[in-house]
């Protein structure tokens, strides 16, 4: 049996995953308050041949199993680098490359995991698309440079996925009912959406403060 501290312990780091998950979901989420992966999200919405769920759910796997390999790179890799690179070559110039390599082992086990699903086919069309999404590279880029542990970078990972998810099924529907007639004709589509998406970025703003960390 756990003594009472062990329970406190587990409890701590129960408590704290869902805390960097809610506000990755929300207070910081991706595409709202990071502005990532926003071009995306309007070719996405606006293309009725993808369902949201077949480009969502890699997205959510990858960002997910990325986040401990963006962690390894920048706790394990790069402190060994120092050593061996030169002194006018700092490793932080090779973050971008090492993490597009994370995503891409993350994207081969994602690809796999989706293998066992019905629809693995509309899956894993878009799974390249979810994979150089600037969403996923931008969260392993926050969680290193807020020095997130393993937890809190796997946490944060899950709800930058999910809170892109979030992004998407709202803007869809702002997108359904800024097609009303009421719209003068000049500001329906892009013009209509971009705005859209601008007044809620300013409503997470004016929440969370633009300086929000944890």
């Amino acid at each position: 049996m756990m003594n009472p501290n062990t329970e406190l312990s587990v409890l701590q780091a129960v408590v704290q995953f869902f805390l960097y998950a809610v506000v990755a979901v929300f207070a910081e989420n991706a595409v709202l308050f990071r502005a990532l992966g926003v071009s995306r999200l309007i070719k996405l919405v606006n293309d009725p041949e993808v369902r949201t769920w077949q480009y969502c759910i890699p997205i959510i796997l990858v960002q997910t199993l990325s986040a401990p390999l963006g962690w390894a790179a920048q706790n394990l890799l790069f402190p060994a680098l120092v050593r061996v690179l030169p002194v006018w070559f700092p490793p932080a110039a090779l973050r971008p490359v090492i993490f597009v390599t994370c995503s891409l082992l993350a994207m081969g086990v994602v690809w796999l995991l989706l293998g066992a699903s019905r629809n693995r086919a509309a899956y894993r069309d878009q799974l390249p698309a979810a994979t150089f999404n600037c969403c996923v590279l931008g969260t392993l880029l926050i969680a290193a440079n807020q020095n997130y542990s393993l937890l809190q970078s796997i946490a944060f990972g899950l709800g930058s996925g999910i809170g892109y998810l979030v992004a998407v099924l709202v803007v869809d529907e702002g997108r359904r009912r800024l097609r009303s007639k009421e719209i003068p004709a000049i500001f329906r589509g892009l013009p209509s959406s971009l705005i859209y998406i601008g007044i809620l970025s300013l409503a997470i703003y004016g929440l969370v403060g633009t300086g929000s960390t944890l």
